[in-house]
């Protein structure tokens, strides 16, 4: 049609990728993050412990308003989300791979500090993809750290982040954390890759919080139970996957042999 605001998905997706290119070229001009581990390094909040969002105006005021845009693009897609049961055949053994959030996606965009990674802080760039095992309800979160420019490779190569994924209703699906893998490219100083297992037993650290919080509170009868980890999915088809955290951290997603226009993005 003759409209100049995008209405069906493929306009939208186009426009979608179009403006993080946008993001990215005026991050490239501009500056990027340096955000860090930890509450120290601006990726966990002090109170809450909950990620972080990032505030892409403290850049400058275009990366700002080139991160508003992509946001916007993804609210207009959530209007018109093919999918009406994002979670169906979640933790179906037998039909699992029919699920329409089953396979690997690749990260495009987020606006949470825990995934956001660059050449300008201390723990490197990388790339971050999200694998769905529908079948066996798992989520892993792959983050790839990246050879530095003069070829050094990173101390810590990989991070894998286990988690537990269980449909809570149509669109929203609750986590559980099991474990982390870490794997490692030198031990002291031998150059040799090595896996650590870190078990991220969430209930027994939820019960932690709930119980120092009364101790605090003088025996004040009030529910303070950590809110569930979880997110609602906005979008999505076989190409493109956008979802809001627990914490309102937006994250678009790719799958990369499906969605031949994004390729570029994903590299």
């Amino acid at each position: 049609g003759g409209e100049s605001a995008p209405s069906n998905a493929a306009e939208l997706k186009a426009d979608l990728l179009k403006r993080i290119e946008t993001l990215r070229t005026t991050k490239e001009r501009d500056g990027d993050f340096s955000i860090d581990f930890g509450v120290k390094g601006g990726e966990i909040d002090k109170k809450s412990r909950a990620p972080q969002k990032v505030d892409f105006f403290s850049i400058s005021d275009d990366v700002g308003k080139a991160a508003d845009a992509i946001m916007e693009t993804a609210e207009e897609l959530a209007k018109i989300n093919p999918v009406e049961e994002a979670t169906s055949f979640l933790g179906d053994e037998e039909r699992g791979d029919e699920s329409p959030l089953n396979g690997e996606w690749k990260l495009l965009f987020t606006t949470a500090a825990d995934a956001t990674f660059g050449k300008n802080s201390t723990r490197g760039d990388a790339a971050v993809k999200n694998v769905v095992d529908a079948a066996r309800g798992r989520i892993t979160n792959v983050i790839d750290f990246a050879t530095s420019p003069d070829g050094t490779e990173p101390l810590l190569k990989q991070l894998n982040v286990v988690i537990a994924a269980s449909a809570a209703g149509k669109s929203r699906v609750e986590l559980r954390f099991r474990y982390a893998r870490a794997v490692f490219t030198r031990f002291f100083r031998w150059r040799r890759r090595w896996s650590l297992y870190i078990p991220v037993p969430a209930p027994f650290v939820t019960r932690l919080i709930v119980v120092f919080s009364r101790i605090f509170r003088f025996g004040r009868k009030e529910k303070s139970v950590p809110p569930k980890a979880y997110f609602d999915v906005l979008y999505l088809d076989d190409q493109l996957r956008i979802h809001r955290t627990g914490e309102e951290n937006l994250f678009v997603q790719a799958k990369e042999g499906a969605w031949e226009e994004a390729k570029p993005l994903l590299a």
